[in-house]
């Protein structure tokens, strides 16, 4: 069996979750399967108490506060973030479209990579996701 290395955390997961949850969440495999489910419903439901909990005390005035905010200059930027989420099948594609991304910006194609607007940027998205994945435009 091929070990993959755990995934990072996100933002929201380090808010809600705790280290004493982790440890219990990494001993459910260890518990008899007859506990195992009912288990891991109780700690999805303590993880969704303190997400309720972290965005009612934070009031309406802070809760943009709550999470770390990131400026956006370019679709990259996201692009760059999702990386260390991506299993290395989706890293492979991924790596592809940003190279292409990045000669369209070096052939100074601002109008597909700087000015476009969401619309536009998700069509060509999806465009390259239909390239990578081996499918025809029209499908």
């Amino acid at each position: 069996m091929e070990k993959r290395p755990p995934l990072p955390m996100t933002q929201l997961d380090m808010l809600v979750t705790t280290r004493e949850l982790q440890m219990m969440k990494l001993m459910l495999p260890y518990l008899p399967s007859s506990y195992r489910g009912m288990l891991a419903v109780y700690f999805k439901f303590i993880e969704f108490q303190n997400t309720l909990r972290l965005f009612q005390s934070s009031g309406k005035d802070s809760s943009q506060d709550i999470m770390k905010s990131r400026d956006i200059h370019s679709p990259t930027d996201i692009m760059e973030d999702l990386r260390p989420f991506l299993n290395p099948g989706d890293m492979e594609s991924f790596d592809m479209m940003m190279n292409t991304m990045n000669m369209m910006k070096g052939m100074n194609m601002s109008d597909f990579t700087g000015s476009a607007d969401t619309a536009e940027m998700s069509d060509m998205m999806n465009m390259f996701d239909n390239i990578l994945k081996g499918k025809k435009e029209n499908e």
